[in-house]
């Protein structure tokens, strides 16, 4: 999904609420997941674990969301700067639907950027939180023809 507002760097004030898509973790995109990273570990692929079904790799729903702010966000987007810490709270099992948000924390501003950082919430069906980490982010500052419209 991308967005047809861009967010700025003024436009990403402290406590700003981002809603990113849902992130689909089906069996064929956990599948897909595991075979480009070849990562076939049991506890993905067999319900015979402490879980009772097999979970989605954890990794995966922390690339989604990733994926998503950048789409998000739109050309204002220079570089991720940093990532983490992340923890991962509950399993997200395969074939749940998980939502994301990404809250933004605090924010440095440059001459022509600046960095936001981002809280970023993953939850599961239940609205129970499944992770939750930090993103810092270099957004561009908006341009001089456009702030002043």
């Amino acid at each position: 999904m991308k967005t047809t507002e861009i967010y700025w760097y003024e436009t990403l004030t402290s406590g700003k609420v981002i809603s990113l898509p849902d992130i689909d973790c089906s069996a064929e995109r956990i599948s897909r997941h595991a075979d480009l990273f070849d990562a076939h570990h049991p506890i993905n692929t067999s319900s015979n674990n402490r879980f009772g079904r097999a979970i989605a790799h954890g990794p995966y729903p922390v690339a989604q969301a990733m994926a998503s702010i950048g789409n998000v966000i739109g050309e204002s987007l220079v570089a991720m700067d940093k990532l983490g810490p992340w923890r991962f709270l509950t399993p997200a099992f395969v074939g749940d639907t998980l939502t994301a948000s990404a809250m933004v924390l605090e924010r440095r501003a440059s001459s022509r950027s600046g960095t936001i950082c981002l809280e970023v919430r993953i939850c599961s069906s239940d609205g129970q939180i499944s992770q939750v980490g930090e993103a810092s982010l270099v957004v561009l500052r908006k341009p001089k023809d456009e702030a002043n419209q």
